[in-house]
């Protein structure tokens, strides 16, 4: 369960009891594998493929040991929309303890399984026209968080070794879940562009379609993309996605799950397309959400999915099973939140803001010969960092076993920045699949949805070491 969430071992902290029973009850039948003693007898087999430990909470945990500036995990550092703490305490006046009669409204209480309908009504407004059809709660489920919207999609929609393909580099969790629910996972990797300019964008990153073709079979169920894409940062183009949908048609049982919780964090004046609405591809697509994302506020664990009713049912019903309903009070404030959005422009002000975080920090990382992948969207820019292996005293030639996470050249360089240059980033081996880590061999990721004063004090021990 602590390996889950990535917590010490002496405690455990879940989103609820049902979700630590069905961990339980995974670890007792031999599908989760416990890091020390089991006294079940027989330790879980399913984690094996994630038992390397969670990079993220090493880096954090190291950041903090050393007093470095956190560009490692990607939550926003910088505070909430306004509107937001006056959303939450608008709806949580009702649900008060009543002598007599009822209470107001019931607001502390369990929200409808697949979304609280005020918000369901919101997401129909904001996104129909996104869409480009009307959106009812048949096609919407609201889930703890985006994440949870991928392993219950993977769940609910594979078996144990059915195949599924995604893009790399790609976010951890997609990975992570492949191998808990034991997939076949086939990685197509992004074609990288060479590294010798001083930098380079996100958009030279390009998909081979003649790669996709190829893994895709008639036995691949899921094909998982996202964009904006991290770590990357790639925002795929209309002509890009188009031919990945011609590629989709030709396997009729395909399903395609598209992760675009950066979808409203595009820059340089870009238009994040979805793919669901290209001809004939919303009947066979998930798109995840992250409200979490969209107002710089990750703890509140909302996020969803966004389909056609046939694929959102199976998935609403898995959620269910685990989770049987997301946090009531903090959907409704959302609901409240989006209508704020709209009237305010705040999605329109919200890639702006971030694009000035993303130019002071490639601009810093150029400054450091540190050559950053421009991304086109999203929290993070991934920079070339080899010219740092000598000074760190890295041979980054040493190591040949892909598997070992811990021994790799980028892994050793991200603990090195933050033991030493007080900067701690992340890793790139962890968004590829093993037998791809030596693509990532010279690679960090930095996040720069921060504060201020962690990105100037960045700045600061980059330009100064």
């Amino acid at each position: 369960i602590n390996a889950e969430y990535g917590v010490p071992d002496w405690r455990c902290v879940s989103r609820s009891s049902q979700s630590v029973l069905v961990a339980m009850m995974r670890a007792a039948t031999g599908q989760l594998r416990c890091s020390s003693t089991f006294v079940g007898g027989s330790p879980a087999r399913c984690v094996e493929a994630i038992s390397g430990g969670n990079i993220f909470a090493v880096m954090t945990s190291l950041a903090a040991e050393h007093g470095a500036a956190n560009l490692g995990q990607g939550f926003p550092s910088f505070g909430s929309p306004s509107f937001l703490g006056p959303a939450v305490e608008q709806v949580s006046q009702g649900d008060v303890y009543s002598a007599h009669g009822a209470p107001h409204d019931l607001g502390f209480q369990y929200s409808y399984p697949g979304g609280e309908p005020s918000l369901a009504a919101a997401m129909s407004g904001l996104y129909s026209p996104l869409f480009r059809q009307e959106l009812g709660p048949q096609n919407l489920l609201i889930s703890c968080g985006a994440q949870a919207s991928i392993w219950c999609s993977l769940a609910a929609l594979c078996n144990p070794r059915d195949h599924v393909v995604m893009v790399t580099p790609g976010f951890d969790a997609h990975i992570k879940a492949a191998a808990i629910l034991d997939l076949d996972l086939t990685g197509v990797s992004l074609e990288q562009p060479a590294l010798n300019p001083p930098s380079c964008t996100a958009a030279e990153w390009k998909l081979d379609l003649t790669k996709l073709r190829a893994a895709i079979t008639h036995e691949t169920k899921v094909l998982i993309l996202n964009t904006p894409s991290a770590p990357i940062g790639k925002v795929f183009t209309r002509e890009e996605l188009e031919g990945v949908a011609e590629i989709v048609q030709c396997f009729p049982e395909l399903i395609v799950l598209t992760d675009e919780v950066y979808e409203h964090i595009v820059y340089d004046g870009r238009s994040h397309v979805r793919i669901a609405t290209l001809k004939d591809m919303f009947e066979r697509t998930l798109t995840m959400f992250s409200l979490g994302k969209t107002f710089s506020c990750t703890g509140w664990r909302v996020g969803g999915l966004i389909g056609p009713p046939e694929l959102i049912a199976p998935v609403s019903t898995l959620h269910t099973a685990i989770n049987f309903s997301t946090n009531t009070t903090l959907q409704a404030a959302a609901a409240v939140g989006i209508q704020s959005a709209k009237e305010q422009g705040y999605f329109e002000w919200l890639s702006i803001m971030m694009q000035g975080k993303r130019d002071f920090l490639c601009d810093v990382l150029q400054q450091a010969q540190i050559k950053p992948i421009i991304p086109q969207g999203g929290y993070f820019v991934v920079a070339d960092a080899s010219q740092l292996f000598e000074r760190a005293g890295i041979n980054p030639e040493a190591n040949s076993n892909l598997a070992d996470l811990e021994s790799l050249p980028d892994v050793q360089l991200a603990k090195w920045m933050t033991r030493e240059v007080g900067v701690a980033p992340i890793p790139m081996s962890p968004f590829y699949l093993p037998h791809q880590r030596h693509m990532a061999t010279s690679l960090l990721r930095f996040a720069f949805c921060k504060d201020e004063l962690t990105l100037n004090t960045a700045k600061e021990r980059l330009l100064g070491f």
